[in-house]
């Protein structure tokens, strides 16, 4: 139930794979959010040149409607994501809350936003990135070299 007991070094070593996991999970964020601006972009495109294609008055004004709401709406829905991506490699304390909330929503969106939502869970839950999050300090490993003033 309770973690054992660390020595310090071994803190500072978990602090450091976990501080890993956050910059991971950062790009993975930032990438994600750029997947769907792109696929907003493309399709808002097709639905766009759709109608283009043809030649109706009403059917170009119709599509180039709905391409541009598609499109403009997969940005805004990315935009969380993205900002959560770049304050989470900034380690900004409000960067961790927004991305575990855009994490939770993710999970609907399977295969691959399911498994960022589990992967941001996993990272951002953990009890050393919360330290890391605080600021708290971690304790360093111990140096093994001599000092001056100690006797040899």
């Amino acid at each position: 139930m309770f973690p054992w007991p660390q020595p310090s070094g071994a803190r500072s070593v978990q602090s450091n794979i976990m501080r890993d996991h956050v910059r991971i999970l950062a790009w993975c964020f930032i990438a994600y959010s750029a997947i769907i601006v792109m696929v907003g972009v493309g399709v808002g495109s097709i639905v766009l040149f759709g109608g283009a294609l043809s030649g109706d008055r009403e059917a170009i004004f119709i599509t180039g409607a709905v391409g541009t709401a598609i499109a403009c709406f997969l940005i805004v829905i990315s935009l969380p994501g993205m900002l959560a991506g770049i304050g989470l490699l900034k380690m900004k304390p409000w960067a961790r809350i927004v991305a575990i909330i855009v994490g939770v929503l993710h999970i609907l969106s399977f295969p691959f936003g399911t498994a960022l939502g589990i992967y941001t869970l996993w990272v951002l839950l953990n009890a050393e990135t919360e330290g890391l999050f605080r600021g708290q300090q971690v304790a360093v490993a111990p140096s093994n070299r001599l000092d001056a003033s100690s006797p040899a």
